[in-house]
């Protein structure tokens, strides 16, 4: 993917936006989760259930939270805010997630990630109804509006990337999903 592919503009000042918001500094290895496995009851086919994702959530909430990035608010607002607009995307071979808070629950911007021993459900964006079995997750927390909508915007469009999801949701160690988004991120404006 090459470094203009990421810079899109859609409407006038989307661009200046996107260039003040890098997100090279909020990766950060200690905010990745390898092989995050919460797996609780499981029906008799193993299928996921519901309180996973939220088991999925609370442990990267709490790891922005122990890092100093969000607020304690953050955690309740994370889960409350996926139950009103599910974050689940479709994409083939990997489902992801992108739960996030408002950025009032925010102290600085970073980004936490999990992949999954087990997929965990998680509802579809935009097709609430749908359930989606989501191998990685991604939990961004970003302190404006502006950036979050700019920064949402660049992730999902790394994230279409499917060698890189592959390499994030099959990653057995936070140093190696970490190695994988500095090879493939160009975020710097």
């Amino acid at each position: 993917m090459k470094r203009r592919d990421l810079y899109h503009t859609s409407t006038r000042g989307v661009a200046s936006i996107e260039r003040q918001c890098t997100l090279a500094p909020v990766i950060d290895v200690r905010l990745c989760i390898a092989s995050l496995d919460v797996a609780g009851a499981r029906g008799e086919r193993g299928e996921p259930d519901a309180s996973d994702s939220v088991r999925v959530m609370r442990a990267l909430a709490q790891r922005l939270a122990a890092a100093g990035h969000v607020k304690p608010t953050f955690e309740l607002a994370a889960l409350a805010r996926e139950r009103r607009s599910p974050t689940g995307l479709p994409f083939p071979g990997c489902a992801v997630a992108m739960p996030h808070a408002e950025p009032e629950h925010v102290v600085t911007s970073a980004i936490a990630l999990a992949s999954l021993a087990t997929p965990v459900m998680f509802r579809q964006m935009g097709a609430p109804a749908t359930e989606l079995d989501v191998r990685l997750v991604v939990m961004p927390a970003f302190t404006a509006k502006e950036q979050a909508a700019a920064s949402l915007g660049r992730l999902v469009t790394l994230l279409q990337d499917a060698a890189l999801r592959d390499e994030l949701a099959s990653a057995t160690s936070a140093e190696a999903m970490h190695a994988a988004l500095e090879r493939a991120h160009h975020w710097e404006p």
